[in-house]
């Protein structure tokens, strides 16, 4: 028999994963880009994660956040527990989490907080819980704060909807644990993949070329949840409107820059677009967007051009980690790097120094890129979070990031967290760039 916690299988926890996104200075700087004032946190702050899954996310911002509040939400009590266990392994004091749904979560004695996030909840969940998360945001949001909502977006789902059908439909008639239902449905999309109405999928043809990309946890949270529906940017953006929030931007940040995601003909076209959601729907239709990282914010100040330029300039942004333990670099970062601008910014960053108000645009770009990243400008101790997470690798709960002290993490490769469990050399032809860049953080 299956158990479900408010739709959603509750015998296969979710996937122990770090949205860097979700960190502050992160949410900060697309507040900037977009030319709003994020919240002031001089005298501390409020961080809410509704929809927190395991907490790794939670209890790394909070571990290297020490002037701050973290709260962390769930309504999947194996969740919860996990996060706590985390937490008090990394012995992390300004971290509170509930095993309660977003409606006992609206009760509770919370502070107004700062930033409130959701990843991966809004298009998971029916109509009544995003009724009950919205009303949460509306009663425990400060004036000025920020709010992160991610979501499976249409046109780009479309093709993939016929596979979910069958999910839905067919999932539900095989007995047995959710285990059992997934494996019986691998088994039929691999029959069926050639039919018309299945090729054109994109999430098949991935689990047929990449499975092991794939895991159970994912495919459960991902598929299984009975109210999954993709949105459509316009529909969330009238659902925040009811609670008075309006739109910023986006946290991929790529996305926040038409030239570097859009043909000259795609442009040309959204230029002649004036109405904002209009524009930004049919904006979706170019990219084929699938998943949509929206930030929004109520009653935020505007800045004018001079100040957002300044407050951009005087933000701290790092370099990206080494790309190849991990990925593929985006064709952007390249071509953004391999300038003398690109360089200058490069070259400034990695000696510690400011990119100079001249490369501002380029300092934008390579961060839009991935190359660098919004960081904190203080330096947080994460010596005894990072021995908890590189002892748990190859274990049952592996966590496959390591905390730096600017106050976000990096993903890594399992060979790189056991050379730092064992206090071993990392090698440097396996994982290149990795033993400088762990060196300047300070972490190996």
């Amino acid at each position: 028999m299956v158990r479900e916690v408010d739709g959603y299988a509750a015998d296969i926890p979710y996937l122990r994963d770090f949205k860097p996104m979700l960190a502050p200075a992160w949410l900060d700087h697309v507040a900037l880009v977009a030319g709003v004032e994020p919240p002031a946190r001089e005298n501390g702050f409020a961080w809410c994660d509704l929809g927190c899954g395991q907490g790794v996310t939670a209890a790394i911002l909070a571990a290297t956040h020490p002037s701050g509040k973290f709260y962390g939400i769930d309504a999947m009590p194996a969740h919860i527990d996990h996060a706590r266990r985390l937490a008090a392994a990394a012995a992390i004091p300004n971290l509170q989490l509930h095993a309660v749904d977003f409606a006992a979560a609206t009760g509770l004695d919370f502070p107004q907080f700062d930033y409130i996030v959701a990843h991966g909840v809004y298009s998971w969940v029916g109509a009544r819980a995003q009724r009950e998360l919205r009303e949460f945001i509306d009663r425990r949001l400060k004036p000025g704060g920020l709010v992160y909502l991610s979501y499976n977006a249409m046109p780009g789902w479309a093709r993939d909807l016929p596979f979910r059908g069958l999910l839905k439909e067919f999932g539900g008639t095989i007995p047995g644990d959710t285990h059992a239902r997934l494996s019986a449905i691998a088994e039929l999309v691999r029959t069926l993949a050639g039919l018309a109405s299945l090729k054109a999928s994109f999430i098949v043809k991935e689990l047929l070329q990449r499975p092991q990309d794939y895991p159970m946890a994912y495919l459960v949270h991902e598929f299984l949840p009975a109210d999954w529906r993709p949105l459509y940017v316009t529909e969330v953006r009238r659902d925040l409107r009811t609670i008075g929030l309006s739109p910023v931007a986006s946290a991929t940040l790529s996305e926040n820059f038409d030239c570097m995601v859009l043909d000259d003909t795609a442009c040309r076209t959204l230029a002649g677009i004036t109405e904002p959601n209009a524009r930004e729907l049919i904006r979706d239709y170019y990219l084929d967007q699938r998943f949509r990282r929206d930030v929004f914010t109520r009653g935020s100040r505007l800045l004018g051009p001079d100040e957002r330029a300044t407050r951009l300039l005087s933000t701290t942004l790092v370099l990206a980690p080494p790309a190849p333990a991990i990925a593929t670099p985006p064709p952007a970062a390249s071509v953004a790097s391999d300038t003398p601008a690109g360089r200058a910014v490069l070259a400034a960053l990695a000696a510690g120094q400011a990119a100079g108000p001249q490369n501002l645009e380029m300092l934008l770009t390579l961060c839009a890129a991935g190359v660098i990243m919004p960081a904190e400008p203080g330096c947080a101790s994460v010596e005894d979070l990072n021995r908890i997470l590189s002892s748990r690798v190859d274990g049952p709960e592996e966590i496959r990031w390591l905390a730096l002290p600017c106050s976000t993490a990096v993903e890594v490769d399992p060979g790189l967290l056991r050379a730092l469990r064992d206090r071993q050399p990392i090698d440097a032809k396996r994982y290149p760039g990795w033993r400088d860049f762990l060196a300047k953080h300070r972490v190996y």
